[in-house]
């Protein structure tokens, strides 16, 4: 049951308390309900719904930064007051210029919020989760732990300068792992509406990763080879490119693409788009987190680098515009979007697909191996350096598939892989903020014990 406090009644009660020179209010109402696996079965799920709220003072360049969850309208004014006391004993940042001014908001998103989704009965639920557990727990291969999660929510963003904008979506995210023997294999499924997950196929694909992963088996020795990688750990190897791409790296001088706008980073194949207005987008909406209007922008196109990422803050200190990039939700989760300022960050990051399904890619492949499942696809931004245990894979030899293998370390450096992109997939899944294709790459090591 939702809470009886309107959102922008409480900001403008915080605007006309505060005592800073420039104030702004995010407040944000949300309910999540989570829905557990547990060695194979659905077991009790939670239902929790919370009002947050975060609010930025600045005196004199002094910022102050507070939030807290609350049940009634007048608790935000410890909140304001907090704010402004931080602010008072905070040392001036000299690169703060202001908050954002207001600009028009036009325009409206396909499938960002889902009534349905919104208003799910639990049976519903269960009943996904059945056909999932279901599609998944054969020939030996048990789900041993797993979630569903459905999150409404809705927020208002407002300033003294007269930002004034809200926004309401729904999220869904399925997650899962299972084991069979010694194999282990997760899945990850994201949509912005219960309907957008094939529960079967996603059962499906987990049977198959898990009875792969059971039979596969450590790899030995050292080989150069062309990987593929699918979408949901090639995911997470390229968040370095809007992180390499932030505002905030190159203010810091940290990132690798100082002074490159115009300049090749990347294989003439590779387009990568920033799309906050992306429908279906799981970070979609007409403005971003601190009301500045979201835009549509290539950081990459044929692998030219394009465009920088920039919130109000991090676009001031460069005398620039922001492009919309100032957010505090995540994907996975909401819950604690209220605990932090606005930061750059991406919004949905879409990586334009190919023309090869996967069985065209592995065909075109004479030495390689496609790998379904890292330990943790983590690569450092700033070095751009990799080793990643490989935890699910397929050697391919003269474009077949053949042995399954595991513990392995794919080796390399993703600034130099970029551009040795050797084939995209024709078909887009949503990892989390990307949209992306399986990515084939050429010249990287592998290394067995």
């Amino acid at each position: 049951m939702k809470m009886k406090v309107d959102l922008r009644e409480l900001c403008d009660h915080a605007l006309r308390i505060s005592e800073a020179e420039q104030t702004e209010v995010f407040s944000i109402r949300a309910t999540m309900k989570n829905y557990y696996i547990d060695d194979g079965k659905i077991i009790i799920g939670t239902d929790n719904t919370w009002i947050g709220v975060g609010i930025k003072s600045v005196i004199k360049k002094r910022i102050g930064y507070f939030s807290r969850t609350i049940h009634k309208k007048r608790e935000v004014e410890s909140i304001v007051q907090k704010s402004f006391e931080i602010a008072k004993i905070s040392p001036p940042d000299e690169k703060f210029s202001s908050l954002p001014s207001p600009e028009p908001v036009s325009g409206s998103i396909e499938k960002v919020y889902d009534e349905s989704t919104a208003q799910a009965d639990p049976r519903e639920i269960v009943e996904n989760l059945t056909v999932f557990l279901d599609s998944t727990q054969r020939e030996g291969v048990k789900v041993m732990s797993g979630f569903l999660r459905i999150t409404e929510f809705e927020f208002v963003v407002k300033n003294s300068l007269g930002v004034d904008f809200s926004h309401q979506g729904t999220l869904v995210y399925l997650f899962a792992t299972a084991k069979k023997e010694t194999g282990e294999g997760i899945i990850k499924r994201f949509s912005t509406s219960l309907s957008g997950i094939d529960y079967q196929k996603a059962g499906e694909d987990l049977f198959e990763r898990t009875k792969l992963a059971s039979n596969a088996r450590a790899f030995k020795g050292v080989k150069e080879v062309d990987a593929i990688i699918a979408p949901m750990e090639v995911a997470g190897i390229l968040s370095v490119i809007p992180t390499a791409a932030s505002g905030e790296l190159i203010n810091r001088g940290a990132s690798p693409w100082i002074n490159k706008l115009g300049q090749e980073v990347a294989s003439k194949d590779l387009t990568v788009i920033d799309d906050g207005r992306l429908p279906g987008g799981l970070k979609s909406a007409l403005a971003d987190d601190e009301g500045v209007p979201t835009t549509r922008k290539a950081i990459i196109e044929k692998g030219i680098l394009k465009n920088y990422l920039f919130d109000t803050y991090n676009a001031g200190i460069t005398g620039t515009k922001s492009t919309g990039n100032g957010f505090r939700r995540g994907t996975t989760s909401i819950e604690n979007a209220h605990t932090r300022p606005v930061s750059c960050a991406a919004s949905n990051v879409i990586v334009q697909p190919g023309s090869k399904d996967i069985q065209g890619l592995v065909s075109e492949t004479d030495e390689g191996v496609l790998i379904y499942k890292f330990a943790y696809p983590h690569v450092d931004p700033i070095s751009g350096n990799f080793g990643l245990e490989v935890r699910n894979a397929v050697l391919i030899r003269n474009g077949s598939p053949e042995t399954a293998v595991k513990h392995a370390i794919l080796a390399g450096n993703i600034y130099t892989a970029l551009k040795h992109i050797d084939g995209l997939g024709k078909q887009q899944y949503f990892i989390g903020s990307f949209l992306v294709p399986y990515i084939k790459f050429s010249k990287l090591q592998l290394i067995g014990s």
